[in-house]
């Protein structure tokens, strides 16, 4: 049954390939057809899986499992099948792509998670004699345990607009608002021809931001840990900061004609922007964006009754509200402060710009292709496809706040 799956793989990897190739050469007709094809391969790979995961839950005869005193027991022993590289792979492709992708689908549509037998250099690998590689979590004396540290991450695509694509490239049509009314006229005048739609094309090309982890099979043997579901959280939290540059870069081209301010005049200087620079519609759909520097500058401000001016958001438990609008904070790492001056970005930002991404993030693992036959390792594969464009750039503005 595992070689029948390895077979439906195989057919779906060609299949994809066919749609690839359809893309490339904009063959709608050839595209579709390859779709229609994969359909009942998919279904077939479903039916097959079921099967597998039925046969893993099935209890083991108790003589079926001798073990080493003192070994630690395999990943499998639970459902009686003596754990291989092949099934941590599959254990491993699963799991993230339940964190990525939110869903179990082991095998769901990713476009080609078996495109390119990718070869890595094994100095970047996860070993089971080197500390800081992973060989701390190896059983000894004292079990250990994986402990996360805690950082701030900010996925800052909840703020913008975000469509799912399915072509590597492409274009919207925007059009242009209207600032005049019709003409008036008198009885039996002549209509005059006035002002026309205006359309301009913001056109997108997604690009591929991609890694390969080597895993050492000893460690994935040896550990006691959830190894495979950590380094699935840990796929997650890459996925986010390549979104989140994507993002950041967007939000430093508002430094160009963005109004400067000082601790003193922040207040006056964010008002008149919110008035005065951002259409009245935007504004009242306006949010604020800032790195730890600019926050803690705005969170001492107060009013003339000494007063907080950031007030807690009864929406959220931990939210803050400035002048009745949201307040997102994100590290210094990520959005820094430069020559003393803190950013501040502010207005609806779903107008502003949009993060095209085509298919979500795909993994993919193997044991045999790469250099993982040759160093008995596992290589993980991640690829994500993104893009991001303007598309309205007066939705939003920004204030450099000169740092006391």
């Amino acid at each position: 049954m595992k070689k029948k799956m390895l077979d439906l793989l195989a057919k779906k990897k060609a299949i994809i390939d066919r749609m690839k190739q359809a893309d490339t050469a904009s063959d709608q007709a050839a595209f579709e057809a390859a779709q229609a094809d994969l359909a009942p391969v998919d279904a077939e790979i479903a039916r097959v899986q079921a099967i597998l995961d039925a046969e893993a839950a099935v209890p083991a005869e108790p003589a079926a499992q001798p073990q080493q005193p003192n070994a630690p027991p395999a990943q499998g022993a639970a459902n009686g099948e003596p754990v291989n590289s092949r099934e941590c792979m599959h254990a491993f492709a699963d799991c993230i792509r339940a964190q990525a992708r939110g869903n179990r689908q082991m095998f769901d549509a990713s476009a080609d998670v078996l495109r390119r037998a990718m070869a890595a250099e094994n100095a970047g690998a996860m070993t089971e004699g080197v500390d800081a590689d992973g060989g701390l979590l190896v059983p000894q004396d004292i079990q250990t345990r994986i402990n996360e540290l805690r950082r701030s991450l900010v996925p800052l695509a909840d703020l913008f607009a975000v469509e799912n694509v399915s072509y590597l490239s492409g274009s919207r049509v925007v059009d242009t608002a209207p600032n005049k009314g019709f003409t008036k006229i008198s009885e039996m005048d002549d209509i005059p021809q006035d002002d026309k739609p205006a359309f301009r094309k913001i056109a997108y090309k997604v690009e591929d931001y991609a890694l390969i982890l080597p895993v050492s099979n000893d460690l994935l043997r040896d550990t006691d840990e959830a190894l495979l579901a950590y380094i699935s959280r840990w796929l997650a939290k890459k996925q986010v900061i390549t979104e989140n540059n994507l993002l950041v870069a967007k939000l430093a081209a508002l430094d160009t004609g963005a109004a400067a301010a000082t601790e003193t005049d922040v207040v006056k200087v964010l008002k008149t922007a919110l008035n005065k620079t951002l259409n009245p519609a935007i504004s009242a759909t306006a949010h604020f964006v800032t790195n730890q520097d600019g926050f803690n500058a705005l969170d001492q401000l107060v009013d003339g009754n000494s007063r907080p001016l950031l007030q807690p958001d009864p929406t959220g438990s931990t939210g803050k509200l400035l002048f009745g609008r949201g307040v997102t904070v994100v590290s210094n790492a990520v959005l820094a402060t430069k020559t003393s001056k803190a950013p501040i970005y502010f207005g609806d930002f779903t107008q502003y710009a949009t993060l095209f991404r085509r298919q979500p993030m795909e993994v993919a693992s193997t044991d045999i292709g790469g250099k993982a036959w040759t160093t008995n390792s596992t290589e993980v594969r991640a690829i994500t496809r993104l893009d991001c464009q303007v598309f309205d750039a007066a939705a939003a503005t920004g204030v450099q706040l000169t740092l006391a």
